[in-house]
């Protein structure tokens, strides 16, 4: 006789095959169990807006969590968790290692865009830096109905977020380390900390941008951080460790009987009784099987600019004639889903300098094992610091004093709808508007950072930070395990093509200066003898790339303006969902962004819980 199963025996046994973390944080394997069918909240995506969220969450007893990634647990390989390799992990299996689609603008190039595909997300593979953005960045959200996500209404969240750790002494007094602890927090989960070991020839990068006007503020974390100046990283100073989402908060959620991550499970969509979401749909692979998960209260997505957005388009919450075209059924119709897209422009230019101890050190097999015995003996030395110790963010005055003003009025002047994609509606076109005056008035300010300047040894790389251009993230199938087009539409607008021109000039001013003279730079990249305009664009677009930053795609703020969500970052359009992730952000600040995706989720699961 055939057997069979009754509804909740199949659910079980189907859900048995999915991947369920043991309760230690310190398992390095995964341990197969039963996943409940049901929880008060599913968190998709494990990176550091998901796991926050689920920290904050998970700390009631009495509220049921399940964060669902992707990717897996890393096993603490020196390539995540020693500074001085960050940055080295992307490319492995904790990597999306997908791309953005091919722009004209960088002459029909698709670049890299590294996305975290682990626990921690992003978090694993970045550069660490724990950097924010200025008073003047953040009061650009409330302008597009982002209310309370000023400086003053984000600080109490950058603060709860962090343990702050002043410098070492030693490294204070050398480099003249300060900060200001009101706008710390020290009891938060990630350790915010400077390296105890910093590369000589940064002294000649500082002295270089103050030689060419900039200024060097108390704290570049206190809402003034245009200058150059001492930055944090998410390090341990216990142990010159990363400190990612995964060490900071899922290993201090994974004790709690209520929390349970589910790794190595896609989301393949949200489920939903109308416009209410329900739950979520989870596969293990293309020809896995399907089953269902049920939230309770509320799913919420912290998938990132790129996944979250493509995840609702493929639930049936976007733009109906888009989905439409892959024949599937709307939900709920919301426009601004996947519009705004943005991402720092990244430029690199090469000097060869002439120095006894720089990065290019790690070549020499010797330097580099004595340099890794140095680290596991006492967390010192090279391998202790990520780099990056002090970055310079400028603003457009000292960047192109002749042409600063020009490009202020040659962006006011565009029409707003020129560089826009087609399917941006009206309401994201009059978010843009906004955006794009505001923009404008940046040039003209001396707080506000239009580019970061950081250095490595010879290696000067350019980040652009307030592009004009906005791009979108659409689907390309409606396979989930298909990735989607995403376009950050790098230099789409030709005055973020014109900033970054004058801005390899600024470069060859400060490798110029007094300062950078004792290790006597030479040109490789470009090379010196390309000057002309028309030759510079052709350099920039031929190499730029992305800082992996993108954010925009469902921000919170007024819906007449563009946004996907409201203040307490519920979409708009349907019930029970909650967006939380880098992809809030209305318009990119000058900063890595990472502490503000920390501070964004502390601020979303205040609003959940409260």
């Amino acid at each position: 006789m055939r057997s069979t199963l009754s509804g909740a025996a199949t659910l079980s046994l189907l859900l048995s095959t999915f991947d369920i973390v043991a309760a230690s944080p310190t398992s390095k394997k995964t341990v197969k169990k039963d996943a409940a069918a049901s929880y008060d909240y599913v968190v998709v995506g494990g990176g550091a807006a998901g796991l926050t969220v689920a920290y904050r969450l998970s700390a009631d007893p009495k509220v049921s969590v399940l964060v669902i990634e992707a990717g897996e647990l890393d096993q603490k390989e020196d390539y995540i968790m020693i500074p001085g390799l960050a940055g080295t992990g992307t490319g492995t299996k904790y990597d999306w290692n997908i791309s953005y689609t091919a722009n004209p603008d960088l002459n029909g190039r698709s670049v890299a865009v590294a996305q975290g595909h682990g626990v921690g997300g992003g978090t694993l593979l970045n550069r660490m830096l724990m950097d924010r953005g200025s008073v003047a960045d953040y009061a650009r959200w409330p302008l597009l109905g982002a209310i309370g996500f000023d400086w003053n209404g984000l600080l109490p969240w950058f603060k709860k977020s962090e343990t702050y750790v002043p410098a070492n002494a030693d490294v204070a007094k050398e480099y003249n380390i300060t900060y200001n602890k009101d706008v710390h927090g020290f009891d938060g989960p990630i350790k915010n900390s400077h390296s105890p070991y910093v590369f000589p020839t940064l002294k000649n990068y500082i002295l270089a941008h103050r030689e060419l006007g900039a200024k060097t503020p108390v704290d570049g974390a206190s809402g003034d951080n245009t200058g150059v100046y001492a930055i944090t990283h998410c390090q341990n100073p216990k142990d010159a460790s990363r400190d990612s989402a995964r060490t900071a908060y899922h290993d201090k959620s994974a004790g709690r009987s209520n929390y349970k991550l589910m790794t190595g499970t896609m989301v393949t969509k949200l489920t939903s009784n109308k416009n209410t979401i329900t739950g979520v749909e989870i596969a293990t692979g293309p020809s896995a099987p399907r089953t269902t998960i049920l939230a309770k209260k509320e799913v919420i997505m912290a998938a990132g600019a790129i996944r979250t957005p493509h995840i609702m388009k493929l639930s049936g919450i976007g733009d109906p004639a888009e989905l439409k075209k892959f024949n599937i059924p709307v939900i709920a119709t919301n426009l601004a889903v996947g519009q705004n897209l943005q991402d720092h422009v990244f430029l690199a230019t090469v000097f060869g300098i002439n120095a006894p101890i720089t990065t290019n050190n790690f070549a020499d097999p010797a330097f580099a094992a004595a340099a890794m015995a140095q680290y596991r003996a006492n967390a010192t030395g090279p391998y202790s610091t990520a780099t990056a110790d002090y970055l310079a963010f400028l603003p457009a005055n000292i960047i192109s004093p002749q042409k600063y003003s020009q490009m202020a009025l040659s962006l006011a002047a565009q029409d707003s709808n020129k560089y826009l994609d087609a399917s941006a509606p009206a309401s994201v076109r009059a978010g843009y508007a906004i955006q794009k005056a505001l923009i404008s008035k940046g040039f003209l300010s001396s707080s506000e950072a239009v580019m970061e300047v950081i250095w490595a040894d010879g290696v000067v790389v350019s980040a652009l930070q307030h592009p004009a251009s906005r791009g979108t993230v659409k689907l390309a199938s409606a396979d989930p395990f298909v990735a989607p087009a995403a376009d950050a539409a790098h230099l789409r607008n030709p005055v973020d093509l014109q900033l970054m021109v004058e801005t390899v000039r600024y470069v060859r001013r400060m490798m110029a200066t007094k300062a950078m003279a004792p290790i006597t730079p030479t040109e490789y990249v470009p090379g010196a003898g390309v000057t002309a305009d028309a030759d510079l664009e052709q350099f920039i677009k031929n190499s730029a790339s992305t800082v992996w930053h993108p954010v925009g795609s469902c921000h919170v703020g007024a819906q007449a303006l563009g946004a996907c969500a409201d203040n307490d970052f519920k979409v708009y359009g349907v019930n029970n969902l909650r967006v939380v992730d880098a992809s809030t952000m209305p318009i990119m600040p000058a900063t890595h962004i990472m502490s503000t995706v920390y501070a964004m989720a502390e601020k979303a699961a205040d609003a959940i819980i409260h």
